[in-house]
């Protein structure tokens, strides 16, 4: 169906927008602008590693650095080769969760996605605040601001108590009403304990895992403008940070399959009051999705890697246990010892 919606919007996308136009605008584009914005995209990866270490650290859950920014790039590969929107982040559960505690793997996949979409609002609001005034902005601006001052709460309700009770206390009555069993119970159950798994830790540690939040994301707006910069659009900083803001959120909707179609609508719409064709507006979103697959390229090769180690470690057991003893191993019984002389005296 989102496969379907996609093919769908792509179709009107370039029915307003001619392909030969987007691949010339592609083409044409300034070579070291295009690896800034790669550059940036693999370093917002790192510090999001480092962000998530800080979370899953909090729930004993002993993982390196380097493992860390291996599922995440992992989880982006399954998140575009496998269907449905939550592929993806089920993959960096199931991996956080061989740790051993699956409850606290959920807790910092929650509390990971949750400050992430935070910081891109609170962004959005800021470029929104400081860009130059269209009509989009009106739009825009109260679902922004709400969407900020919700998420916002609801990340506060994770580390504070009071918060916490204000926020979850309407969650846990509305699973108290719904049967015993369920799939929507159980996901309001999960959410409330994983809320509460950060409840009591110093007021620094979210305000820290915050600003690592903001850092990534502001590292993503700036690789989104040098590729803006580099396709020669005449917008500034805070247009496009604000732009990528409402990009990003509306990729994170289960509209179309890895939000084909819609991020292209959605920028042409946006980007189109600043002046900036629409081939480019197009082109810009393709050079996000190519940046996107080269991590997933990457994740892909980190599974391969795994998949070869699995294999090799499996084939070395198979071999321990067919392989005949050697002769080292299984040494031949002593003889028998007997007297050598006549017979009994």
């Amino acid at each position: 169906m989102t496969i379907g919606a996609a093919l769908g919007l792509l179709l009107l996308v370039f029915r307003a927008v001619p392909l030969a136009d987007v691949v010339h605008a592609i083409r044409s584009a300034e070579p070291g602008m295009l690896a800034a914005g790669f550059l940036c995209l693999f370093a917002a990866r790192v510090v999001a590693a480092w962000r998530m270490k800080l979370l899953t650290d909090q729930q004993h859950l002993r993982l390196s650095l380097a493992e860390i920014f291996e599922i995440g790039t992992s989880s982006t590969f399954y998140g575009l080769a496998l269907p449905g929107t939550l592929s993806g982040g089920l993959i960096r559960w199931y991996k956080l969760a061989q740790q051993g505690n699956a409850a606290g793997a959920l807790a910092a996949l929650t509390w990971d996605r949750l400050v992430d979409t935070m910081a891109v609002a609170i962004l959005g609001v800021a470029g929104w605040a400081l860009g130059r005034a269209v009509a989009a902005h009106a739009i825009a601006a109260p679902t922004l601001l709400a969407l900020s001052a919700g998420l916002v709460a609801l990340y506060l309700a994770g580390f504070s108590t009071a918060v916490g009770d204000v926020v979850l206390g309407p969650i846990d009555a509305l699973a108290g009403r719904l049967l015993r069993q369920g799939w929507a119970r159980g996901k309001l159950v999960a959410l409330a304990q994983a809320a509460r798994s950060y409840h009591g830790l110093s007021a620094w540690f979210p305000a820290k895992v915050a600003l690592y939040s903001l850092g990534v994301q502001l590292v993503s707006g700036v690789g989104f403008y040098c590729w803006a910069r580099a396709l020669g659009m005449p917008v500034g900083l805070a247009e496009v940070v604000w732009a990528w803001a409402c990009y990003s959120l509306v990729v994170l909707l289960p509209i179309t399959f890895a939000g084909l179609g819609a991020r292209e609508g959605m920028l042409i719409l946006l980007l189109r009051p600043y002046g900036v064709a629409g081939a480019d507006a197009v082109a810009l979103s393709f050079i996000q999705l190519g940046g996107t697959l080269l991590l997933a390229l990457l994740g892909g090769g980190f599974e391969l890697r795994a998949l070869w180690r699995r294999r090799a470690a499996g084939v070395e057991r198979r071999g321990a246990v067919e392989a005949p003893p050697s002769p080292a191993s299984n040494p031949a019984p002593p003889a028998p010892v007997g007297r050598t002389g006549p017979g009994p005296a």
